[in-house]
Order: C-alpha cells, then structure tokens, then sequence
C-alpha cells in the first residue's frame, strides 16, 4: 500500500514527528487552554499551505475579528491580508454571526469552500460553533455529517478546540483521524509551552511530549 499523501505543516520540528505533515483530506483536532498556541499554529499551517505550497485555503475565526487576526499574526511575519489578496485564501470572519443557527454557519463554510476550490479548511475555533448545539445528538450528527461531506470532497480540515487542564473529549475527539494537544506547564520556574500528538490514524507519531517556541518563528523541539 503506498503512503498516503501529506500536507506539510511547514512548522520547523513538527512534521518530523507526524511523517512529514497532516495527511490530506483527513480531519485534525488541535486542542488547548486558551493562550497556548492553537491560533498561532493554526495560523502558520494556513500561511506555508497557501504561500510555499499554493494550495487554496478557507480560514474561519471565531475566536477574534479579522481585523485582530490579521494584525496579531502580522507580528509573527505571517501576512494573511498580503496573502488573501493572492487570491489562495479567503477568511471568513464567524464573529458576525454569531447567534445563527449552527447550521447556517456549517453550510455558509462548505458554500466557500467549494466556491473557492478550497483544498484546506482552518476552523478556529470548533468551540465557538460548538456552543449552538442543544444536545449532545444534536452535535454527534454534525460532527459526522461535517466529517463525511469534507471527506467526500477531498478537503483537509483543521479544527482548533478549547480544552481545560485535565478535560477529556467528546464526539469531537473520537470522529477526528488526529488530535493534538497544547498545554502551558511551568517547568523550573520557566513558563513553557508543550505539545502533543494524541492521535494520528495512518501515522507512526511521536508519543512523547515536545517544546513549542513561537518566536522568532514557531517551532517545536525535544522536551
């Protein structure tokens, strides 16, 4: 059987944990606490996907403005506005609807995706859609119904997730072919940031844990 192919996450250090990038048209989860990175990984994954490797991408925040997004992730030399320009990625600013039905919000996403041609679709963050849901059939039906449609279309999609310190994974976690994990820990009386790879279907991962640094650019190193 012949390898599957892979999209490189272009993040110095992670890829070789993974065998070499994300495996396209899978879904992968990345979780966290707030403010461990999962925008800023999500964000680079996007930026080396559209402007090394010319793929099409839909990025959807929730988390913060477009406006927000665009100067936050300038600071770390990733250029969405210079980059939406070019025509491979288009951004989608979820924060103006909020309070619309969960649906609404699903279909308006797979409506750009196709639109555009998209091969990557950026989710950040499933949380925020999450919070329509009024029960727990409610989400394993979109959850699976959003997982076989971007399958079925070819589509690599990456959700970020708002995790607490402990807490375990619904649905979510179990439909997904991979789930990585942020954490911010203290370590010698250092503030640090650790990553990963709880899952990869398809994949001979990592399973140990793995340094995050976000500057001057992210990557990720022996812990």
């Amino acid at each position: 059987m012949s390898a599957p192919a892979r999209i490189p996450t272009g993040i110095d250090g992670l890829d070789a944990i993974i065998e070499g990038g994300f495996i396209r048209g899978d879904m992968h989860l990345l979780a966290g606490a707030p403010g461990t990175g999962k925008t800023i990984l999500a964000s680079t994954f996007a930026y080396n996907a559209v402007t090394k490797l010319k793929e099409r991408v839909v990025y959807a925040t929730f988390e913060e403005s477009t406006e927000y997004l665009f100067r936050n992730m300038r600071k770390l030399g990733i250029d969405f506005a210079t980059a939406e320009k070019g025509g491979n990625l288009k951004v989608i600013d979820l924060d103006a609807l909020k309070g619309k039905e969960l649906e609404n919000n699903i279909q308006l996403l797979l409506a750009a995706v196709k639109e555009t041609k998209s091969t990557v679709l950026i989710i950040d963050s499933l949380t925020a859609l999450l919070l329509a849901t009024e029960s727990k059939f409610e989400l394993r039906t979109f959850m699976k119904s959003v997982y076989k449609t971007l399958k079925n279309q070819g589509v690599t999609c990456l959700m970020t997730i708002s995790q607490t310190p402990g807490g375990g994974f619904g649905i979510e976690g179990f439909v997904a072919d991979s789930v990585m994990l942020l954490e911010n820990v203290v370590d010698k009386d250092q503030f640090k940031t650790r990553l990963i790879v709880l899952k990869m279907r398809g994949t001979e991962h990592s399973k140990r844990y793995h340094t995050v640094a976000f500057a001057p650019k992210m990557s990720v190193s022996k812990y």
